[in-house]
């Protein structure tokens, strides 16, 4: 017999209620573990002082009271305010929540809208020519140099040769 099994025979051994198989285990147990004798002594006590302590009266009609007290308490739990079935603070965590996703996404999609990917071919419209941007003849034929000395892969070429 284990421990639990041990807690759960205990009152059943007092009150004499085992058969004698039940009772000779019960006691072997017992014999074999005598630091648990304190805990059958401790249940002993508890039947003892609930046997002594009065019995309590109540009215015929007590069940049915309380039932009915029970089953008002229940319908004023469910019939409490909510929004969609959420309580107010909960209905708020989420409504906070959802606002800040809305604001974080629609904020991303803008700025990704600005933004150009390598993937993405642009219209003749957007292409800015060196002359809108140069204000004199002499920046345009820098430019045209720098264009020169550019490789076709768009590096740098030296003048001195290695």
């Amino acid at each position: 017999m284990d421990y639990n099994k041990f807690e759960d025979r205990i009152s059943r051994w007092i009150e004499n209620d085992m058969d004698v198989k039940e009772r000779r285990e019960f006691e072997k147990f017992l014999s074999d573990h005598p630091e648990y004798q304190l805990k059958v002594e401790e249940v002993r006590n508890a039947i003892s002082m609930m046997n002594q302590a009065p019995n309590l009266k109540v009215s015929s009609d007590f069940d049915s009271k309380l039932s009915q007290r029970i089953d008002a308490l229940s319908l004023n739990k469910s019939t409490k305010k909510s929004i969609f079935g959420f309580s107010n603070q909960n209905f708020a965590y989420l409504s906070l929540a959802l606002g800040t996703i809305f604001l974080l996404t629609s904020f991303l999609m803008q700025t990704n809208s600005t933004y150009m990917f390598a993937d993405q071919e642009l219209d003749k419209e957007q292409l800015i020519s060196p002359s809108d941007s140069l204000e004199s003849k002499e920046e345009m034929d820098d430019m045209k140099q720098i264009d020169l000395l550019n490789n076709i892969d768009g590096s740098f070429v030296n003048d001195q040769e290695y």
